[in-house]
């Protein structure tokens, strides 16, 4: 059994300093079982990462989805540095800015123009600023987690310190359910409608082609989020997978490989906004250290082969979750949800037990076999069918106690500490 004493003196520092001991929700300690999972990181190579105790897991989170390629790749890490003696950040622009923009008009099915920020939040803001100043009008429907700023996270159950009058503005509608989102499109009112385009198991049958001709016909932009997506699916993100061409598209997370770097791209009446006054501008959008990431991480992703391996890694860990769950009797409690690329399970409760009861057992449990994984799992270049099958062989062990604790309608004998408990609750 691992040990966390360094981890867990650094949890006790940092909460006196900083709130949640993380700068981002999803890597709080507070995902884990409390006192039995890292909390600090010392180093990654490929599709594993080493704690600060000395301790060695298999990683699926993959720093929440922007480690696409694989930890300390070396041709990222060349052209990072190679830039890095340079300049990061200067008094002019980088050449690099005009290259990546180009690479990027060029790979994305939407893309005519593009603008640099840092955060994928920043990236949604930009496309529902420019979708205002078209369109003079300034409501906004979407369907999705679409980041921090005030727009979005109003219209959610984590909208403390957002005006009442800036929630209004926004509202929820239901993915692949056309009828709700047209009863919300009816007043000729809305500005925008923001989308994550792969949601769940991905859209139904002509569904994002039909919001496309809907959101048009009601004279609204329409924003693809795709800052998880993109680049995970396909090198033009599901805009190229499922042919349909948005307005605008937010990227971020896996276009860099873990370095700091956002965009919004789009066609160029909509981002010539930004020329006629609407202002988006940021002091770190054109840094290089981010550029020069994003352009050797996508000359790796457009060589033959990534794509169908990740997806083909994941097909064997998805089939084998369906078989794990149907073997030990867990269809009400256990679900798989998402496309083989970026999966994983829905949790509920049974007697006594909660759906955070449940998925603490998991979460111990994959901790305890060398697994780092949330709910969902990432796939970078590195993960393998042999990485599949430990993360299998660690989910039946899970499957197996959770079963038991069902069973006893207890978790007694089973949790050894904290239960997870996060802050954050995307809309259902």
């Amino acid at each position: 059994m691992c040990r966390f004493d360094k981890s867990q003196e650094l949890l006790k520092r940092e909460l006196k300093v900083s709130p949640l001991a993380a700068q981002t929700y999803s890597k709080s300690y507070r995902y884990f079982c409390e006192g039995l999972a890292p909390s600090y990181m010392e180093r990654g190579e490929e599709c594993y990462v080493y704690d600060v105790d000395g301790n060695k897991f298999l990683d699926f989170m993959c720093a929440l989805g922007p480690v696409i390629l694989g930890y300390n790749n070396k041709e990222v890490n060349d052209a990072v540095i190679a830039q890095v003696n340079k300049f990061a950040s200067g008094s002019l622009q980088s050449e690099l800015e005009v290259e990546l923009a180009e690479k990027l008009c060029e790979i994305i099915p939407c893309a005519e123009m593009v603008r640099f920020v840092k955060n994928g939040s920043d990236a949604t803001t930009a496309a529902i600023r420019l979708a205002r100043a078209y369109t003079g009008r300034e409501k906004v429907l979407m369907s999705g987690y679409h980041g921090m700023h005030d727009w979005s996270i109003g219209a959610s159950e984590n909208n403390k310190g957002v005006p009442k009058a800036v929630c209004e503005l926004t509202k929820n509608f239901k993915y692949n359910d056309l009828g709700d989102l047209e009863s919300k499109l009816k007043g000729n009112d809305v500005a925008a409608v923001i989308l994550e385009p792969i949601q769940a198991d991905g859209p139904q049958s002509d569904y994002l082609e039909c919001v496309k001709e809907i959101t048009h016909r009601y004279g609204a932009v329409l924003i693809f989020d795709e800052v998880v997506s993109g680049f995970r699916y396909a090198l033009g993100g599901a805009s190229e997978l499922y042919g349909v061409k948005p307005d605008l598209v937010a990227i971020g997370k896996g276009m860099a490989n873990g370095y700091a770097i956002s965009a919004v791209a789009g066609k160029r009446e909509l981002l010539d906004q930004i020329e006629q006054g609407v202002f988006i501008s940021t002091t770190f959008g054109g840094d290089s250290i981010g550029l020069a990431a994003s352009l050797a991480t996508i000359r790796v992703l457009e060589r033959p082969g990534f794509y169908e391996h990740i997806e083909n890694v994941g097909k064997i860990m998805r089939n084998g979750m369906i078989d794990l769950i149907d073997k030990y009797g867990l269809n009400d409690i256990l679900s798989v949800c998402g496309l083989p690329a970026h999966c994983g399970l829905s949790f509920e409760g049974h007697g006594s037990l909660s759906y955070l009861d449940v998925h603490s057992i998991y979460s111990q449990t994959m901790i305890d076999n060398g697994i780092l994984v949330f709910a969902v799992y990432n796939l970078n270049a590195a993960h393998s069918k042999e990485e599949a099958q430990r993360y299998l062989a660690a989910s039946e062990k899970a499957f197996d106690l959770i079963r038991k604790a069902i069973d006893q309608d207890s978790v007694d004998g089973i949790l050894r500490g904290g239960k997870v408990n996060p802050v954050f609750k995307r809309n259902k």
